[in-house]
């Protein structure tokens, strides 16, 4: 297609669609079946899973609603499946499986809607399909997911709005209320999509030049406030940050050259610096193949000139997204994917440029095929790197899972113990009575400390000694050692289990 031509969508587009989305969602069924991992890994999904539940226990039973450290968003779509699908972590990791899988065909039809071709699109379907860190998201209880699909509707509803003639006819104004609703359900999913937010209302004023349409506009804004309404009256009473965030207030530019931080999670001293890490979507094989990199400026180039509006917003998603991240005092590898899918798009743009570049030339067959190889190869790759990541992934899981039943099989039934990392797998896996030592000072465990009782602590000694130095996991522990002592029990993986004397 060429630039302004309309996409019409034909039997081949869709068989492409399902394809893709079979093979995402076979590949996320190949992790999970022969392990029989069930999404509940790392404290943040327990405190989702967990948090679900509270929510439905307010609406139906009145309870008051607890604290929670993100926004409503995940609950409230974990709540919904708890409803409809059974109340079990299967039942979340369903929905992201899902919305996981959904990507890649979004993908392919975002493609599509910039004039690339089908062997372009697919490209773009296809990279999104094999991207390691969208793949092991999907697996998990967590928020990754559900926000950047919210993110790629919202972006596919308002490019076809921005593709119609200005202005646009009433029956277009629905995409425009799609792309509105998705992007708030993306903001009150994950608060870093607030970003999103800037470039898409400038493509709205751009494309609109100014004029007020009252009916459109008014029922867009009704549906926005209906949506960041119940999350601004909750956050008005939690104590929790929203854009209040270490993150953002503690943002610098600075920190774009810095590889060592220390910030409300210990202290951390990284192998790279924040600007090449935050870069490993345009060239680690766990997301990007190094293949496809120098596919990545032309493409973003050429999306922009295809269609300056839609074309700019995909650039302004990329870039604001990592300029954001790269200017935080952390580093996470899960963080860069929120703009991974323009980067896909871009790099299946650059490829799909040579495609359109040299068709009908004498050596056009051959440029496809070099190409063809290209893909292959890179795909390979990132699904090498992948399959690497993610079963290390499970198996530490799998790990931490065997620490904790061997920790119950060890301490009493109906002891107390203090643990850090495992508190609330212990929490649900157990009949342990059990706290968590980021939470504990001198003072708490003074006032829990029954004389001559025998309590016990589970933990990994070197993560506490290095990452948490003179913080609170550390101050406790110290204090549980010096105060009452210890006495070692045994090991297993990185857990160290200990009496706490009485």
């Amino acid at each position: 297609m060429h630039a302004g031509e309309k996409w019409t969508v034909h039997r081949s587009d869709v068989m492409l669609l399902l394809l893709l989305f079979v093979v995402a969602w076979l590949l996320r069924l190949s992790y999970i079946l022969p392990t029989s991992f069930d999404g509940l890994y790392g404290q943040d999904a327990f405190a989702y899973y967990d948090f679900a539940h509270q929510l439905r226990a307010a609406l139906h039973q009145g309870q008051p609603l607890g604290n929670f450290f993100w926004p409503l968003g995940y609950p409230v779509l974990l709540a919904l499946g708890f409803t409809f699908l059974g109340d079990h972590a299967t039942a979340g990791q369903g929905i992201n499986l899902v919305l996981g899988a959904t990507l890649a065909p979004l993908l392919f039809v975002l493609a599509r809607q910039h004039n690339l071709s089908r062997f372009g699109a697919f490209t773009a379907g296809l990279l999104m399909l094999v991207c390691g860190q969208a793949v092991q998201s999907s697996l998990v209880l967590m928020s990754d997911i559900p926000a950047l699909t919210w993110a790629v509707i919202s972006t596919i509803a308002l490019t076809h709005y921005l593709n119609q003639p200005s202005p646009p006819h009433p029956t277009v104004d629905k995409y425009l209320l799609i792309a509105a609703v998705t992007l708030m359900l993306a903001l009150i999913t994950r608060w870093i999509y607030v970003l999103l937010v800037i470039p898409s209302f400038l493509m709205f004023l751009v494309h609109t030049r100014g004029r007020i349409r009252w009916r459109t506009q008014v029922g867009v804004a009704a549906a926005i406030t209906a949506i960041l309404l119940p999350q601004i009256l909750y956050s008005r009473t939690n104590p929790a940050p929203t854009l209040n965030h270490p993150w953002v207030e503690n943002w610098s530019p600075v920190n774009i050259a810095r590889q060592s931080f220390t910030n409300v999670e210990g202290y951390f001293e990284f192998t790279q610096i924040n600007a090449v890490f935050y870069a490993r979507p345009f060239y680690d094989p766990y997301y990007l193949s190094p293949l496809f990199t120098l596919f990545l400026f032309p493409g973003l180039i050429g999306l922009i000139r295809g269609n300056l509006q839609s074309g700019s917003l995909i650039a302004a998603w990329l870039v604001l997204c990592y300029l954001f991240l790269a200017g935080i005092p952390a580093q996470n590898i899960r963080f860069a994917l929120v703009f991974f899918p323009p980067a896909a798009l871009a790099a299946a743009a650059g490829i799909d440029y040579f495609v359109q570049r040299f068709k009908g030339h004498q050596r056009h067959i051959l440029i496809r095929m070099i190409l063809l190889i290209i893909i292959i190869a890179g795909v390979t790759q990132t699904l090498m790197a992948t399959n690497t990541t993610i079963q290390g992934f499970i198996n530490q899981q799998q790990k931490d899972r065997r620490a904790v039943r061997w920790a119950d099989s060890v301490v009493p039934v109906g002891e107390t113990i203090y643990t850090f990392g495992l508190t609330l797998m212990l929490r649900h896996d157990t009949d342990l009575t059990v706290y968590e030592l980021y939470d504990e000072t001198p003072e708490s465990l003074v006032a829990k400390w029954q004389s001559g009782r025998i309590d016990y602590l589970l933990v990994n000694v070197w993560n506490i000694e290095h990452q948490w130095s003179d913080r609170s996991p550390q101050i406790a522990y110290h204090w549980l050692r010096d105060e009452r002592g210890l006495i070692r029990l045994g090991q297993y993986g990185n857990y160290t289990l200990y009496r706490i004397r009485g």
